[in-house]
C-alpha cells in the first residue's frame, strides 16, 4: 500500500500533519520528495565553487534560481517555517519508528537541465516576473494561500495557471516529475508493504494518477536523458552573429572601406554599455575596466564571454571563497544578498554578458547596415 501525504511547502501545519500521518500509519518506508542534491542542500552542505557558477552559461537563470530559494526562505521566515522543513521531520519521524528512508524525486541538476533546454527566452522571462511579484505578499495572504493550496480544486486552478505562465517548465517540473516518482515508488513497493510518500499539495493528483495506470508512465530513460537542441534561434544568433559581423569587416577591407570609424565604434558600442553595467553591478573598477577591454573582443567569439572575465576579476578583488557561495544559498535578507562577495560577483557577470550583448545590438544599425549598404555600392 502507498498512501500520498501531500504539504504545503512552507507551513507549519503541513509539518504537524506529516509526522501525524507517519506516526498514525507506521510505515515500512518513508518517501519523500527530494533527491541527493537536494537533501545536501537542506542540510546546508553546499561546497559549489564560484568558478564553476562564473563559468555557468546561463547565468541569468542561475541568478533566477537562486532568487527562488532566496524566495522560499524569505516566505518560510514570514510564514514561521525554514523551507524543507516538512521532508526533515518526515525523515526524522521515519528514524524514530526505525522505518526506512527513500529520496525518490530526480536529481534537480537533471530537472532544471531539462527545463532550460524546453524554456524559450521569454518563457523565462514570465516565470522571473512571476517568481518576483510574489515578494509583495504579506504575511496574512502567505499563510491563506498555503491553506488553500491544500484544497484540490485550488491546487488545480494553481496548476492550470501554472501551465498557462510556462507549459514546458510545467511539463519538466510537474508532469515529468510526478511520473518519475511514481515509478520510484513502484520500485519501492515491490520490497516494501506499506509505504508513505510526502509530497508537495501540487504532486499528489499526478503521482495517484501514473500509480493507478502505470502504464502510462513514460520510460525512464527518456526521463533523465537531457535532450540538446540540434537547431535553435538562440544558437544560430550566437555563431550566425559574430560570423556575419567578421564577415562584413573583412568585406568592407577587401573593397577598400576604411574601417577606421566602424573599428572604434565597434569598440565604443560594447565597452561604454560593459563598464556601466559592471558598475551598476555594484562592481569593482578594475572588474568593469577588464570587461570593458574583453566586450570588444569577446563579442566576436561565441566560447567567450565578457561577463566571465569581469566575474573572474571580481572573484579576485573580492576574494571570494566556498563559504561566501554557502552563505549565498543560505541569506534570507534583501541587503545580506546583495552584500554577499559571491552573489556580486554572480551580479557582475550576468549584467556584463548583457552590456557587451546590448553593445552588438546597437552595433546593428550604427555600423554593419551602413557597412552593407557600402558594400552594396
Amino acid at each position: 500500500m502507498i498512501t500520498v501525504v501531500c504539504t504545503a511547502h512552507i507551513s507549519q501545519e503541513s509539518i504537524n500533519e506529516v509526522r501525524k500521518k507517519i506516526l498514525e500509519l507506521k510505515p515500512d518506508l518513508v518517501a519523500v520528495e527530494l533527491c541527493e542534491s537536494r537533501y545536501k542542500g537542506l542540510l546546508e552542505q553546499k561546497d559549489v565553487p564560484i568558478f564553476e557558477l562564473i563559468k555557468n552559461k546561463n547565468s541569468f537563470v542561475l541568478i533566477a534560481n537562486i532568487l527562488l530559494s532566496f524566495l522560499q526562505r524569505r516566505l518560510g521566515e514570514e510564514v514561521g517555517v525554514k523551507p524543507g522543513k516538512e521532508m526533515l521531520t518526515a525523515i526524522d519521524t521515519a528514524k524514530e519508528m526505525n522505518a526506512k528512508v527513500a529520496l525518490i524525486d530526480r536529481d534537480v541538476r537533471i530537472t532544471l537541465d531539462r527545463a532550460l533546454v524546453k524554456m524559450g527566452f521569454f518563457e523565462k522571462l514570465r516565470v522571473l516576473k512571476e517568481m518576483l511579484t510574489t515578494f509583495a505578499l504579506s504575511k496574512e495572504e502567505l499563510e491563506k494561500e498555503m491553506q488553500e493550496m491544500k484544497k484540490e480544486g485550488r491546487i488545480s486552478s494553481i496548476l492550470e495557471d501554472f501551465k498557462n505562465i510556462s507549459p514546458n517548465i510545467f511539463e519538466v517540473l510537474v508532469k515529468e516529475r510526478d511520473a518519475f516518482m511514481a515509478y520510484t515508488l513502484l520500485k519501492l513497493q515491490e520490497n516494501f508493504e506499506n509505504i508513505v510518500a510526502v509530497v508537495g499539495a501540487g504532486h499528489k493528483k499526478g503521482i495517484e494518477e501514473y500509480l493507478s495506470d502505470p502504464g502510462k508512465i513514460p520510460e525512464v530513460n527518456t526521463l533523465l536523458e537531457v535532450p540538446r537542441k540540434k537547431f535553435s534561434i538562440a544558437k544560430i544568433l550566437k555563431f550566425g552573429v559574430p560570423a556575419l559581423v567578421v564577415a562584413m569587416f573583412a568585406l568592407a577591407f577587401y573593397k577598400g572601406i576604411s574601417l577606421r570609424s566602424p573599428v572604434g565604434l565597434w569598440v565604443l558600442n560594447h565597452a561604454a554599455p560593459t563598464f556601466i553595467a559592471v558598475m551598476l553591478a555594484g562592481g569593482s573598477i578594475l572588474s568593469a575596466v577588464v570587461g570593458m577591454i574583453a566586450s570588444p573582443l569577446t563579442s566576436l567569439n561565441p566560447m567567450l564571454a565578457a561577463g566571465w572575465f569581469a566575474g573572474l576579476t571580481e572573484m579576485k578583488v573580492r576574494k571570494v571563497t566556498v563559504e561566501d557561495v554557502s552563505e549565498m544559498f543560505k541569506t534570507s535578507s534583501y541587503i545580506e544578498l546583495y552584500r554577499n562577495r559571491a552573489f556580486r560577483v554572480l551580479l557582475v557577470t550576468a549584467l556584463a554578458n548583457l552590456g557587451s550583448m546590448l553593445g552588438t545590438f546597437v552595433s546593428f544599425p550604427t555600423i554593419i547596415f551602413p557597412l552593407i549598404e557600402s558594400i552594396l555600392r
